[in-house]
C-alpha cells in the first residue's frame, strides 16, 4: 500500500460536498496549475472502479503529483485527516 492510499479512499467515498473542503479551495487558488492536474486525475479516481486501467493510470499520476508537491498538498492532507479521520501512512 502506498502512503496516499487513504487519500484515494477519501476521494472515492466522499460526497461532492465533502471533497470541496475549504483547504482544497485555498490550494486551488494558491496553486492553480497543480490543482488543474489534480482535478483532472481525481475525476478518474471518483468515476472508475479501482481495477479499471483509467483509475490505475490516474492513481499513478496523482502519486507522482503528490510526491513532487508534497509540501503544497500538506494542508489538504491534514484537513482530510482531521475532518474525515483518514490518515496518511508513513512508509
Amino acid at each position: 500500500m502506498n502512503n496516499y492510499e487513504n487519500i484515494f479512499r477519501w476521494m472515492k467515498k466522499a460526497t461532492k460536498t465533502e471533497r470541496h473542503i475549504e483547504e482544497l479551495e485555498l490550494f486551488a487558488k494558491k496553486h492553480p496549475i497543480i490543482f488543474m492536474k489534480f482535478h483532472k486525475e481525481s475525476n478518474a479516481i471518483i468515476k472508475y472502479d479501482e481495477c479499471d486501467p483509467k483509475y490505475i493510470k490516474a492513481k499513478e499520476e496523482l502519486i507522482k503529483l503528490f510526491n513532487e508537491n508534497q509540501s503544497s498538498f500538506e494542508p489538504v492532507f491534514e484537513a482530510v485527516k482531521n475532518k474525515f479521520g483518514f490518515v496518511l501512512i508513513n512508509c
